[in-house]
């Protein structure tokens, strides 16, 4: 398989990337977003393409030559660890990817270069925890996920054993006739029947 590297100049960056020399039988899957080369422009479309699919080490440069996102695509879907900066050259995010979908940690830093979400992606949503962080750099807040869906927990609250009063305490038995009733019940009910 033979790759061409291209660059292309956009209006707010610098691309360098590479493209397959040939067409591949590829088929595109309606889910995932494609990114081809076609009339000197890198395009990117959902469920489709049409030109030279990107494969290969993909980064680019801000106006003022500082990274502005670098990764790997994989016959024109990303792939693996992709990194975003900041104009300034500090860290914006970090997102992996697998075959088109994000998969793997995730994590987003403010303009200050601070951590500020950290969590994991699966077939292209969040699943387990995730952490959002204060300027302290302290939990502020955890919520979990499962299959991009977030999950409640219930919060359980310690009930209070209250004491009951001797008559409440009774315990119940079945008398011949299979109906509960309390021992204190029983012996009455016996010494009336012993009395007749």
């Amino acid at each position: 398989m033979k790759q061409f590297n291209i660059i292309v100049n956009a209006d707010d960056c610098t691309i360098k990337t590479q493209i397959l020399s040939h067409e591949e039988n590829i088929t595109a899957y309606n889910d995932r977003t494609y990114m081809w080369y076609s009339s000197q422009k890198i395009m990117e479309t959902m469920g489709g393409f049409e030109g030279k699919l990107i494969h290969g080490k993909y980064r680019a440069f801000f106006l003022n030559s500082q990274l502005k996102e670098q990764g790997q695509l994989k016959y024109g879907l990303k792939d693996k660890e992709w990194k975003y900066w900041y104009a300034d050259g500090k860290l914006r995010e970090v997102i992996n990817w697998k075959n088109g979908k994000k998969s793997g940690i995730y994590l987003l830093y403010n303009d200050n270069g601070l951590l500020m979400a950290r969590g994991n992606f699966r077939n292209d949503k969040l699943h387990g925890k995730f952490f959002t962080y204060d300027n302290d750099n302290e939990i502020r807040e955890t919520k979990r996920y499962k299959n991009g869906s977030e999950v409640i927990q219930r919060k359980k609250e310690k009930k209070e054993r209250s004491k009951k009063s001797p008559a409440a305490e009774k315990k119940k038995r079945k008398n011949k006739n299979g109906h509960a009733e309390n021992k204190s019940d029983s012996k009455e009910q016996v010494s009336a029947n012993n009395s007749i």
